[in-house]
């Protein structure tokens, strides 16, 4: 019977797009795993239809990203781990994560939620340069402030607002380190600035019980002289009603540890892209942009800028009005970080 249905709903995918379409996205079913298939075709031929009226335009690739085979013990994946479920109502162990690093010009876009169901709210997002296939589940917390503990480059968030379930959230890793968000393909601004001389991965938190559902649709790569892929987020931004609320140890500079967090005030417009200088050839993490002598080793709280070493970012804080010498945002701390 699944079979049956499964191949009912390509069918009914045909009829919604060209043909020169369909060798370009196809957006997978999320069957129910057990006997109410044919009571369910109705709400699945819904959800399609959804998400093919938002990104029909895009030809989005799907075949090189999955989620992670490692993810936390609350969370289960599709046979082609591209949908993660967690049904439990108080979240758990939800952990998931992009299969491979994501690229610098890169478009990532999910489906947070049922659709028709109620919506999960905000989605915890964010940015590791932990590779996942090193990880365990036990070492996947229920409380992404535990990730403090972790010594790898950790930046969190949490994307939104999702007003209904069945909405699309895109990511946009801008090569300058930007990440943007976008909802429904409305820009919705910067979401987190980020250190992309290192690979990094996407992970998220999925929630929401019965609605709690996450699913990957694909990805969109921008042309090397695009900044901003075609259908992601950018020009004018409306802040109106974004949910950027999280928490950060602001003790971190005592920890191993490096976990930026985006601030609680509404997302500004992004500004011009600021490329930092090359890096030397002897020296792994560049030198310190104020005494052009050590090595850069800190994150700004919380802009997410590293230009420099842990002493400088020490001295510049202690400043009156200090702010980043790249953004000029305010710095509201410097956390030193340990690379392997």
């Amino acid at each position: 019977l699944r079979a049956t249905v499964h191949d009912t709903l390509k069918s009914t995918f045909a009829e919604t797009l060209p043909p020169t379409r369909l060798s370009q996205a196809r957006f997978s079913a999320c069957l129910p795993p057990n006997s109410h298939d044919a009571a369910n075709f109705d709400n699945n031929e819904l959800e399609n239809n959804q998400v093919v009226a938002k990104l029909g335009h895009l030809a989005l690739g799907r075949a090189d990203l999955r989620f992670h085979a490692t993810r936390g013990s609350d969370v289960s994946l599709s046979a082609d781990r591209k949908v993660a479920c967690a049904p439990r109502p108080d979240g758990g162990r939800t952990l998931v994560f992009s299969e491979r690093p994501l690229r610098p010009g890169e478009s990532l876009f999910v489906e947070v939620g049922r659709p028709g169901l109620a919506a999960p709210g905000a989605l915890p997002f964010g940015i590791t340069s932990c590779d996942p296939g090193g990880l365990r589940p036990p070492e996947l917390p229920a409380d992404l402030e535990a990730l403090l503990d972790r010594k790898e480059y950790w930046v969190v968030a949490r994307a939104g607002p999702v007003r209904s379930g069945g909405d699309v959230l895109s990511f946009t890793l801008r090569p300058g380190g930007d990440v943007l968000l976008g909802v429904n393909g409305r820009p919705r601004g910067r979401l987190l600035c980020v250190d992309t001389t290192q690979a990094l991965w996407a992970f998220f938190a999925v929630r929401g019980g019965a609605a709690g559902q996450l699913r990957l649709l694909g990805t969109l790569q921008s042309s090397p002289a695009s900044t901003t892929p075609s259908g992601s987020l950018s020009g004018s931004q409306d802040d109106s009603d974004s949910d950027m609320t999280f928490s950060v140890n602001q003790s971190s500079s005592a920890s191993e540890s490096s976990l930026v967090t985006a601030p609680s005030s509404p997302l500004s417009p992004p500004v011009s892209p600021v490329f930092s200088p090359p890096e030397p050839a002897d020296s792994k993490n560049g030198e310190c942009t104020v005494c052009f002598d050590g090595e850069v080793d800190t994150v700004i709280y919380t802009c997410g800028h590293m230009c420099l070493c842990f002493n400088c970012g020490l001295r510049l804080r202690r400043q009156a009005r200090a702010c980043c010498p790249i953004c000029r945002r305010p710095i509201k701390d410097v956390i030193k970080i340990y690379r392997p």
